[in-house]
């Protein structure tokens, strides 16, 4: 025992002088670096930075090297939001019928003819149409679309492509005078009459605003109401029933009708055309992913995340999203209860 006691001894004497040899003729500290060397040491650092700017643009991602700095950064290719704005905004129109109904148009006029010496009124007119319902088919084309600073433009071409109406026309003609009313008399006359739609070429332009958040990249359109003008053109059985409407007067009557001239009226007051607004609120905000999970268990321990953007750039190539993260330890997470499955437990 003395000797295993006198051994340890030993050892621990020794283990004391090493300590003291170290630190009593330890090498000494290198000089600090020389004004000098720090700036050699930037210069190298700026050196390095400027061939990876270098090397990222010879790899294409030429935005990179303006992408806001974070802990975290996200790269979207142009080329999937441009998808993405396509098929909202084409979806949105894409073969959308625009329907009218109950519409009223009406005309009213005299006729004068000379009788004898002068011109007098040999006749009234009164022309109704009304329409029970005419609708135009919207297809949209192929947008164009322009990314710039916080935002995307898009130029949108809508076709109003064909259409079809029906409606009821009612001419009323009232005779004025003692001749004239033997000669012609009254007429009221009301037919079912049918059309198709003018097509139309028009321009949807507005833009999609880009906000970046926590966890998503946010799309708001801001889009002026698109206003369509529906022109109706009267089908080949709606001129039909005119010349009918004439022919089925007496005789006498036709010359003052044809005075009238129902078909040049009908094209005028249905040329005018009727005015269709789409509401620019059917196009809604478009929710990016580009984040993070807000919380982490490691071992037992819930971890909470804050994620801060740093800042968002929108170049031609890419859409580029940095963020700041925190980490914020939280209280134990608490062990299933028993019997309980985990999330990813198989059922």
């Amino acid at each position: 025992m003395k000797r295993r006691t006198a051994v340890l001894g030993l050892v621990a004497l020794a283990a004391a002088g090493t300590l003291v040899a170290l630190r009593f003729f330890r090498p000494a500290l290198p000089p600090a670096p020389t004004q000098a060397r720090l700036e050699a040491l930037r210069a190298e650092r700026d050196a390095l930075q400027a061939r990876f700017r270098g090397d990222v643009v010879s790899l294409r991602e030429k935005s990179l090297a303006n992408a806001p700095r974070g802990g975290l950064m996200i790269g979207l290719p142009t080329s999937l939001t441009a998808s993405i704005v396509e098929q909202v905004v084409t979806g949105l129109f894409g073969e959308t019928t625009l329907t009218l109904k109950n519409l009223k148009v009406h005309k009213e006029g005299a006729v004068r003819a000379r009788m004898l010496i002068a011109k007098r009124v040999i006749g009234e007119y009164v022309l109704d149409v009304h329409i029970h319902q005419v609708q135009g088919l919207l297809r949209p084309g192929k947008p164009v679309l322009t990314f710039g600073p916080g935002r995307v433009d898009v130029t949108l071409p809508v076709r109003l492509a064909e259409g079809k109406g029906t409606a009821d026309l009612r001419f009323k003609w009232d005779s004025k005078g003692a001749a004239a009313n033997v000669v012609c008399g009254d007429a009221d006359v009301t037919r079912a009459v049918t059309g198709g739609v003018v097509p139309e070429d028009y321009e949807l332009k507005g833009s999609f605003l880009i906000r970046a958040s926590a966890d998503s990249i946010t799309l708001t359109p801001r889009f002026p109401d698109l206003a369509v003008r529906i022109l109706v053109d009267p089908s080949d059985q709606a001129w039909g029933v005119v010349d009918g409407v004439v022919k089925e007067q007496r005789a006498g009557c036709e010359i003052a009708l044809n005075k009238v001239d129902i078909k040049e009226k009908l094209g005028a007051i249905l040329g005018r055309g009727f005015n269709v607004k789409i509401p620019q609120k059917i196009l809604k905000p478009v929710q990016m992913p580009a984040g993070v999970s807000q919380s982490l268990d490691v071992q037992g321990i819930q971890l909470a995340l804050d994620v801060k953007p740093s800042g968002l750039l929108v170049a031609n190539d890419r859409l580029w999203y940095g963020a700041d993260l925190a980490v914020h330890s939280g209280h134990a997470a608490r062990p299933p209860a028993a019997g309980s499955r985990s999330a990813g437990a198989a059922r």
